[in-house]
This record gives structure tokens, sequence and C-alpha cells, in this order.
């Protein structure tokens, strides 16, 4: 099972090109990778920033959150769904520490400009992290032209894996700062 997992990894990480199988977390699915993403890494008093277009596994982690203190505010979409990465600029606060962007609408179809996404985080040292859910497997992504903190993905969606499994791909310097929300099992990592 080791070896398997590892290959696993290692495919990930081209297929995403994404450097470090280490730092590809295998998961129960993409809600728990998101769930990951947002209650490990924002703390009370934190901002995030999200479009209008997310999917409830994004919109009811952030609204629980709101209870520990976390604060959030929704990036205006067009007639079409997509946002403009300028209407970004007004939303930050100095407390924004976290943009988290759908890649692709479940509803609409409108697949976001992750790349102009990641240019303003990187700017402005705000961790970007993309829920891939609907287009992983179908629109090539790469995880360092993107300027990705965190990549979360669904296996049984276009990845044509089973229900019950996804990945998150972490950034190194993102995934220290990351707080596990489950502990136990193996690696001291």
């Amino acid at each position: 099972a080791g070896m398997t997992t590892l290959l696993l990894r290692q495919r990930l990480c081209r297929l995403f090109h994404f450097g470090d199988p280490g730092h590809v977390v295998l998961t129960p699915g993409n809600t728990a990778g998101l769930n990951q993403l947002l209650r490990g890494f924002l703390k009370p008093g934190d901002h995030c920033l999200v479009s209008s277009m997310e999917h409830n596994a994004v919109m009811r982690p952030l609204q629980a959150l709101t209870a520990c203190g976390v604060t959030f505010e929704r990036i205006p979409c067009g007639g079409t769904g997509r946002l403009n990465p300028e209407a970004m600029h007004s939303l930050v606060r100095h407390n924004t520490r976290m943009v988290m962007l759908a890649h692709g609408s479940n509803v609409a179809g409108t697949v976001q400009d992750a790349a102009a996404v990641g240019s303003f985080c990187r700017e402005r040292g705000i961790a970007f992290c993309l829920d891939a859910a609907q287009t992983a497997g179908h629109i090539p992504l790469d995880f360092q032209a993107l300027q990705l903190s965190a990549l979360s993905v669904p296996g049984h969606k276009g990845l044509l894996g089973p229900s019950g499994i996804g990945a998150l791909l972490l950034e190194p310097s993102f995934a220290r700062q990351l707080t596990p929300i489950v502990t136990g099992g193996t690696g001291s990592a």
C-alpha cells in the first residue's frame, strides 16, 4: 500500500506540475480537503476572500468559522459568473490571509482566471487556495504557474477515480502554517 500511495502522489505531482510528493496529502474527498485548508489555516481575526460562485463545501465551513472570529467577503462576479480580479483591490484588508477560489462553477460551468488571482495574491503575500473540484482532469492545472499555496481535488470527477478520495497539494511554507484538524496515524510532519 505504501508504494501505491507514493506512486499516486508522484502522478499527482506530474499532472499538476508540483514538485514534492511529500506535500501531497490524500484526503477522504474534496470537502475534507477544503475544510483542512479553511479550518487549519484561518485563525480568529483573519479575513478570507471568496468568489460569489463558491460551493457549499467552502461556504458552510466559512460560515461556521465566523463564530470563531473569522470574517469573509465575496468577490462579485459578472453575469457570466466570472470575477474581475480588479474588484479584489477594494476588498483586501490588512488581515486578509487567504483567497479561496472555485476554479470552475458546478452550477454555471464558468472557469475563473486563476492565473490573474494567483498573481494578485502573490504580490500581496496572501495565500491562494484553488478548489479544482470541477476542473481537475478536464483543464490543465499548473500549480507553479498559477502561484498556488494549495490545490484541492476530488478523485471521483475528472480524475476518474473512486468516490471517497481526494488530494491536497500544499506549498511547503503554506503547509507549515496549517493546524491539522484530524490527528493520529502515521507520520510526524
